[in-house]
């Protein structure tokens, strides 16, 4: 009975030894964070290179990497590249955007519409009943050349009927 408990204790003992160099060996792992230099926001990854092999960052912008790494290489699409020494970080890294000298666009509008576009979508839009007729349904394709034709067919036929408006309203006016 004595050597089972010895045996027991023993067997302990290593679990708890295994446990404590199994702790170490965590904590000798360094966790870092990767910010936009700007809005100070995490970006997720990143990938970093090491001795250690190639990590990216996770979501919150969090990596690890072993204490015995001297040096680290971070890169992303949108950020530039920069290369760390270890001992110059503390626990945030900071990336530059690649669009950060990019100048303002604005883009300004001359002159009316005149209505031009909307006469367009008027003449263009189709019902659903004549879509159907065309078989202008987008998710086969459509027919283009029928699409056409009742854009064209819109066209004269509003042609034709202003000229009869106009008609008419000549001869009210000459027979007033």
């Amino acid at each position: 009975m004595g050597k089972s408990l010895l045996l027991l204790s023993m067997n302990r003992i290593v679990l708890l030894t295994c446990l404590i160099l199994l702790s170490a060996s965590a904590a000798a792992q360094r966790r870092l964070v990767v910010c936009d230099v700007e809005t100070l926001d995490p970006i997720s990854s990143v990938s970093v290179r090491s001795s250690a092999g190639v990590e990216v960052t996770d979501s919150l912008g969090y990596f690890s990497v072993p204490d015995t790494c001297k040096s680290i290489m971070l890169s992303h699409l949108n950020y530039e590249s920069r290369m760390l020494h270890l001992n110059e970080v503390r626990d945030t890294v900071f990336l530059v955007s690649k669009f950060l000298g990019m100048h303002e666009v604005v883009v300004f509008g001359r002159g009316k519409d005149n209505g031009l576009g909307e006469s367009i979508s008027k003449m263009v839009s189709l019902s659903k009943t004549d879509a159907q007729l065309l078989g202008n349904d987008p998710a086969n394709g459509g027919n283009l050349f029928a699409l056409i034709g009742k854009a064209i067919e819109k066209l004269i036929s509003k042609k034709s009927s202003k000229a009869k408006r106009r008609e008419k309203a000549r001869y009210i006016l000459e027979h007033y």
